[in-house]
């Protein structure tokens, strides 16, 4: 079958309905059992099939599989790597990505978290219990069900007791979630997989990796540091996942022991692991500037990392005890680092949406103007993130990322219009009719059904129907003046000041309809 991916209609028995994915070596395709059950058909590329080796890792993939049972793993239940081109067939799993559901909504939080993170614990165990470490932990291996999390894509799955068939001096896996073992070419066991679970929970709770964002040798050389990130995420899971992090293997905790901290009041106090700390790196400091590609030879590597990560057991030998030396003076120790939090940027959120509300109730036409600007900024930021993101995710940063961003512009700028002035409509609406009722009614004094009217027109504004993807772009643009302390103070200075500006105006000028002569028509009565 000679056929492109996306003229397949029929693979096997399978029923092909259309493409859902593609990883490294294989296009995923939904598919039709023929019982009638929906599946996931996976086949290697086109370009693969005639090769050896692809034929070879797909056979490996196979044995891998069938070895795997449990709920939250996508169950293998048909394979035949004779055929042209060669598949596995495996439950389907109808799910979001983690990627997508952390990219256009906000990262997890609370019970969502919680249950994401218990989820791939209970999936690793099923996929430990087959004796198999499935190696490429990552975010866009997880779909998230309405039953949780589920593990899914052993395109690279390494059974422990199976020869490496990954080419020699290259490292199969994803860079940002690989652990720092498979950086320097050894051997995955179950404490890599526990590696890959901690840095995808970190995704999910923060919205990064764990290691940032760079070239793959940038990178690569944080991961054999042990230099990850967990700034935002909440202080007990985040000492359950620096213990999971850990550089050396060993001092990772297991699934069960990872299972029973997370289970625990106090993710912190239930543990008997060693005190998470800055993890020792895996290699001599020196040797980074000796990095010249992303792709790290494990010969070149491993005598290394024996010698500097993980030292030989001392000898049983007696030894004569040599005369103490004085020790050397210790260098004060760092000062605990403090997680900034998001106070500044939802504080600076709230002032901005109060000056919202005071422009629309001072002048409303103007207010719904600014309300229509407001709007499309939270949109079109959404829209490039989303952009950005799915192209690191195929590609990797590169420096023409802005570039590209720039030249979408003009078309996010037009797609995010219509949506837009629909929601400030919906929000004008809101505020008419909330504010016409009080003016009705003699409610308050007679700037009363202006404020209330612009109070919910702000907040129809950040949570009214269809505003979702505005309020993430807003977000994401106030969210670096959490870590910009004297940024955001000014930010926060400029906004009270705002504030005031506006309430010392309306007292002064009082409601003005500008450019119109009074409020609409059908509400003259409504307002006085």
């Amino acid at each position: 079958m000679n056929a492109r991916p996306t003229e397949l209609t029929q693979i096997g028995p399978y029923r092909i309905r259309r493409q859902i994915g593609e990883g490294g070596m294989g296009v995923v395709y939904l598919g039709t059992a023929p019982d009638g059950r929906p599946v996931a058909v996976k086949t290697l590329r086109p370009w693969l099939v005639g090769g050896t080796d692809g034929r070879r890792r797909f056979e490996r993939e196979v044995s891998t599989l069938v070895r795997v049972r449990g709920s939250r793993v996508a169950e293998v239940l048909d394979a035949d790597v004779a055929a042209d081109p060669p598949y596995v067939v495996t439950r389907y799993v109808d799910g979001v990505p983690l990627t997508r559901m952390v990219a256009e909504h906000e990262p997890l939080s609370g019970a969502d978290l919680q249950q994401v993170a218990v989820g791939l614990l209970e999936a690793l165990a099923s996929v430990h219990a087959a004796g198999v470490v499935h190696r490429d932990v990552k975010p866009g291996n997880v779909l998230v069900t309405a039953d949780g999390p589920v593990l899914i894509d052993f395109g690279i799955a390494h059974a422990a007791d199976d020869t490496r068939l990954t080419a020699t001096g290259f490292i199969s896996g994803t860079p940002g979630y690989l652990a720092p073992e498979t950086v320097i070419g050894q051997d995955p066991t179950p404490a890599t997989d526990v590696h890959g679970w901690a840095a995808t929970v970190t995704y999910a709770a923060t919205g990064r990796p764990p290691y940032g964002y760079g070239p793959d040798i940038a990178v690569l050389d944080r991961i054999r540091r042990g230099e990850h990130d967990l700034h935002g995420v909440e202080p007990g899971l985040a000492a359950v996942l620096g213990a999971a992090l850990q550089v050396d293997p060993a001092r990772r905790p297991g699934v069960d022991t990872a299972l029973r901290m997370l289970a625990g009041p106090d993710a912190a106090d239930t543990t008997d692991m060693p005190p998470v700390g800055a993890a020792a790196p895996l290699v001599d400091p020196s040797l980074a500037t000796t990095d010249e590609t992303a792709v790290v030879t494990p010969a070149d590597l491993r005598d290394a990392a024996t010698a500097t990560a993980f030292p030989p057991a001392p000898s049983s030998a007696p030894t004569p005890s040599p005369r103490p030396a004085p020790a050397p003076p210790q260098p004060p120790a760092p000062a605990p680092h403090r997680d900034p939090g998001v106070w500044r940027s939802r504080t600076a959120l709230a002032l901005a949406g109060l000056v919202l509300a005071l422009v629309a109730a001072w002048a409303p036409y103007a207010g719904a103007v600014v309300a229509l600007g407001v709007l499309l900024l939270g949109r079109v930021t959404w829209r490039i993130r989303r952009r950005l993101f799915e192209r690191r995710e195929l590609r990797g940063q590169h420096r023409g990322d802005p570039f590209v961003a720039a030249l979408a512009l003009p078309w996010d700028l037009l797609a995010s219009v219509a949506p837009c002035v629909g929601q400030v409509l919906v929000a004008a609406a809101g505020a008419v009719a909330v504010g016409g009722l009080l003016g009705l009614g003699d409610v308050g004094g007679l700037r009363t059904p202006y404020l209330v009217g612009g109070v919910v027109g702000a907040l129809l504004v950040w949570w009214g129907p269809g505003t979702v993807r505005s309020r993430h772009g807003l977000t994401a643009v106030f969210a670096p003046m959490d870590r910009a302390p004297r940024t955001a103070w000014a930010v926060l200075g400029v906004l009270a000041l705002a504030v005031c500006g506006v309430i010392l105006t309306w007292e002064s000028l009082g409601t003005v309809w500008w450019p119109a002569d009074g409020p609409p028509g059908f509400a003259e009565g409504w307002f006085s």
